[in-house]
């Protein structure tokens, strides 16, 4: 074989090399550029908010298990899982009618406006919380009888009015268990009733009461000069400057006294030093 064929095989092949090379590296440089798509991820049904912590109930919350629980066909749950989710509804049920009905307390004693409690609570559970959603109407009924028992009726009681708004609360609580299918036990009256809250009147009372005595702790007085808790007359500004005239009269009886012993002392000194010791007491000033 020739030179030139040789020279001629040789620079091929260092052409080919030189392709190949290029050809990885703008292979490479292409793979970077290029993302592959992401995998498609089935998407969650969209059940008009978010998927509450509680996974028990499967996305079931607000309105939309309120109304499963009353029997009403939901998209995309079986008959069968609602009617196995009913007990662990009841729980939820009682906890927000209890909220309702303490909201009434705590606005009755705070002076706070009567309004509608909302709709919607979120409620905790064993397994984390769940928003829940009951009709305005019901819990009006049970925050109207909590309003009216920390209000009207501590500060006037009266059996008859208590009486009315248990059967009020244990109406409407049996109204809400039977919509939902669930036999209510025990009356909610038993135990939202049982503690009488305390009004804000009597503590304004004992605030009056410390009233009378300021920040020193000493004792006002109540009328006639008397202090509480005494019978000692406290003296009044004319006992005060009947006194006061009293002791500037002696006091200037005994300026009178001491210029007189001192004018004498100056007029006749050799007296001094015969006078009896015994005699020379000093007069009290």
């Amino acid at each position: 074989m020739s030179n030139f064929m040789m020279n001629m095989i040789s620079w091929i092949l260092l052409l080919l090399v030189i392709l190949t090379l290029y050809l990885i590296d703008k292979i490479n440089h292409l793979a970077k550029m290029y993302e592959a798509p992401k995998p498609e991820t089935p998407s969650l049904p969209d059940f008009g908010s978010e998927i509450p912590s509680d996974l028990l109930f499967s996305g079931l919350e607000g309105k939309k298990l309120w109304d499963a629980m009353n029997g009403k066909q939901v998209e995309g749950f079986d008959a069968t899982l609602i009617e196995a989710l009913r007990p662990h509804y009841e729980p939820i049920l009682r906890e927000h009618i209890t909220a309702s009905f303490k909201d009434g307390i705590e606005d009755a004693l705070g002076g706070t406006e009567n309004h509608m409690p909302s709709s919607t609570r979120k409620i905790s559970t064993a397994r984390g919380h769940i928003q829940s959603w009951l009709p305005p109407q019901h819990l009006g009924s049970v925050y109207r009888s909590a309003l009216e028992f920390a209000g009207s009726y501590c500060q006037n009681p009266d059996p008859e009015v208590l009486l009315r708004l248990k059967q009020t609360v244990d109406s409407v609580v049996d109204m809400l268990y039977q919509r939902v299918g669930i036999t209510n036990e025990v009356p909610f009256s038993e135990f939202l009733f049982e503690e009488v809250p305390v009004p804000q009147t009597e503590a304004t009372h004992e605030d009056a009461m410390l009233a009378l005595t300021d920040a020193s702790g000493s004792s006002e007085l109540l009328g006639d000069g008397l202090l509480e808790s005494s019978d000692v007359r406290e003296p009044t500004s004319e006992d005060l400057a009947q006194g006061l005239a009293h002791v500037q009269a002696y006091e200037d009886q005994q300026r009178q006294e001491v210029a007189a012993e001192t004018v004498e002392a100056v007029m006749h000194p050799e007296e001094l030093t015969q006078v009896d010791p015994a005699s020379s007491e000093a007069k009290p000033v």
